[in-house]
């Protein structure tokens, strides 16, 4: 169950799934990108700055996002990814962070293999299905198996505010009988991103998985949205800290 909670005087969003763990998603509250809100600039420059101190980390490991499905296992002392949507580490005290705007976030974290992940899944990421093929590289490549991850899907656009018309419906929609997913109004579907995502980690191997119900777009008064504000709003972010030694 997701609940907000307190860092430090800022208002951040956590699961009871990983309590232990650094990791959570950010509010308006806690800004640390702010994309086409220059006026918060330095706001988010010193939340930024404020992030490292309180969580003892001298650098964050980021990505430029780009809707792919391009997913990058994270090595010691590089802290930017270029065409990235996914961030992995078993880096000790590395810290990842990625940003959103109404995409879906998601985090994963495997307390046994201290190993964890950061999703930035929009619609087109989760038509690539880049949840299913972050956990299939963190099998492969780390050997990992999924039923050690538990998965945190957090605060995204909901299937109340995000109607696309076909085209967009018949990339992400492969099971047409499945009406959790989607319904028709008017010639417009509405899509569940989150419910897709969820069902990616379920079909990987994925056991405990913790799916918040917030959409972002409904509330744009603790979320940024990006269809809520016409494209010009700052993000929130999706981070967690690998424990150290």
């Amino acid at each position: 169950m997701f609940y907000f909670d307190d860092f430090y005087g800022r208002k951040i969003l956590k699961s009871d799934l990983l309590p232990e763990a650094d990791c959570f998603f950010t509010t308006r509250d806690f800004v640390l990108t702010c994309a086409d809100k220059k006026d918060l600039e330095e706001e988010a420059l010193k939340n930024r700055e404020f992030l490292k101190n309180k969580l003892s980390c001298s650098e964050i490991t980021t990505a430029k996002q780009t809707h792919s499905s391009n997913i990058e296992v994270v090595t010691k002392n590089k802290h930017f990814y270029d065409n990235t949507d996914a961030l992995i580490s078993n880096v000790k005290n590395s810290l990842l962070l990625m940003n959103f705007a109404d995409c879906v976030p998601i985090i994963l974290y495997s307390p046994k293999y201290n190993t964890g992940a950061v999703i930035h899944a929009g619609w087109r990421g989760t038509a690539l299905e880049i949840a299913k093929k972050t956990i299939e590289k963190i099998k492969n490549e780390l050997n990992i198996p999924p039923v050690e991850i538990i998965a945190l899907i957090g605060p995204a656009i909901g299937k109340c505010c995000f109607e696309t018309d076909e085209d967009v419906f018949n990339k992400l929609v492969f099971d047409k009988n499945n009406l959790e997913i989607y319904e028709k109004k008017n010639n417009k579907y509405l899509i569940d991103l989150k419910l897709l995502n969820k069902n990616q980690l379920i079909n990987a191997g994925v056991e405990n998985i913790d799916t918040c119900s917030y959409c972002t777009c409904c509330m744009s008064d603790i979320f940024f949205s990006y269809r809520n504000e016409n494209g010009k709003t700052a993000r929130h972010s999706a981070i967690i800290k690998i424990k150290g030694d």
